[in-house]
């Protein structure tokens, strides 16, 4: 009996210790695991730019000269090429030798579809003239080839640079010669034949290359200054004679002027070129920048512009942009300026 009463009571002391050790004291709730903030993503890169509708493609000289030219087989290339998708709208803005047109693109402020030839023309007039309009008041977007300058004149009058030169000493300011502004490559170009030759000749000027031609070949004047590109027609039909080309480098790989001088050649010390360009408006975009630097970047090796433009018309390779466009400019209005005032084109 005892027996039976102290298992009984062992039994019972078993239930109940196990009851106590199956009563779980309740969880400790850990502390919810710092996160680290997410990490802050950098803002996203803006959108490429891409132009729409229209551009307003300017040539600040008159239709037929070599800007005009230049503009219009750039829009060309740009097309047929694909290299931009909008449609391009060329616009001549002449008058002013060339201000008259980049004061236009001057006030079109932030307007990225805006684009202008730019010609030493401009660089020089805006010295010149003292505007507003300076070489760095405007987006300067890339540099697309060099081009010579020469001195024409009208087939059957003078044979030679020394002949015009002689018969203008002998007739002081009679002899006329055409170009298209004041204090621009034209007329340096022009002013040396004065300064570096002796001779003693008048310098006129007109909107464009077109209109020199129609003034030379109507004998209105003796003898106006071209680009090869802007004579080169003449030139072949034997209406046009040109007597010299001002850069030291010779011409003769173009056709037409095979047998062409340089005026070093004849022993007078000039070397001179001129460089075609693209700038737009003040403060365009970065964007509009870069998309148009692209754009022009493919132009410039698209043989639709290397050969059927560039050799054919005895242009000159290049394509500069960003601090080395803007080193060469800063250089190029320093040269300006100082053969205007050593021209007294300036004070």
């Amino acid at each position: 009996m005892k027996r039976t009463l102290a298992m009984l009571l062992t039994l019972l002391m078993l239930l109940s210790l196990a009851a106590c050790g199956g009563q779980k004291e309740p969880a400790k709730t850990e502390e919810p695991a710092k996160t680290e903030e997410p990490a802050k993503t950098e803002e996203p890169a803006p959108a490429a730019w891409a132009p729409s509708g229209n551009i307003d493609f300017v040539c600040p000289y008159s239709a037929g000269g070599g800007s005009d030219v230049c503009a219009r087989t750039i829009a060309t290339v740009m097309k047929d090429g694909g290299y931009c998708d909008a449609n391009i709208v060329v616009q001549n803005q002449s008058g002013a030798s060339g201000q008259v047109g980049t004061s236009y693109v001057y006030g079109k402020k932030g307007d990225n579809q805006c684009l202008m030839t730019y010609a030493p023309g401009q660089l020089g007039g805006a010295i010149a003239n003292n505007t507003e309009c300076q070489w760095d008041a405007v987006t300067q977007i890339c540099i697309l080839a060099f081009e010579e300058q020469t001195l024409g004149v009208r087939s059957g009058t003078f044979e030679t640079l020394d002949e015009l030169i002689e018969y203008s000493k002998a007739n002081p300011g009679k002899v006329v010669v055409g170009g298209t502004s004041i204090g621009n490559e034209d007329h340096v170009c022009a002013l040396k034949l004065n300064s570096v030759c002796g001779a003693d000749i008048t310098y006129v000027t007109y909107d464009s290359a077109g209109d020199i031609m129609t003034a030379l070949l109507g004998g209105h004047i003796d003898a106006g200054v071209f680009n090869p590109s802007e004579s080169t027609a003449q030139v072949n039909a034997g209406e046009v004679k040109t007597l010299c080309s001002f850069s030291a480098d010779n011409i003769n790989h173009i056709p037409g002027f095979e047998d062409v001088p340089t005026a070093k050649s004849l022993g007078y010390d000039i070397d001179f070129r001129m460089f075609r360009g693209i700038a737009g408006p003040p403060e365009m975009s970065e964007e509009a920048v870069a998309y148009w630097v692209d754009v022009f970047s493919k132009v410039a090796e698209d043989p639709a512009w290397t050969e059927d433009y560039l050799a054919a018309k005895g242009l000159i390779p290049a394509f500069m942009y960003g601090d080395e466009l803007n080193t060469f400019l800063q250089d190029q209005y320093d040269t300006y300026y100082a053969v205007q005032k050593e021209l007294g084109i300036i004070k």
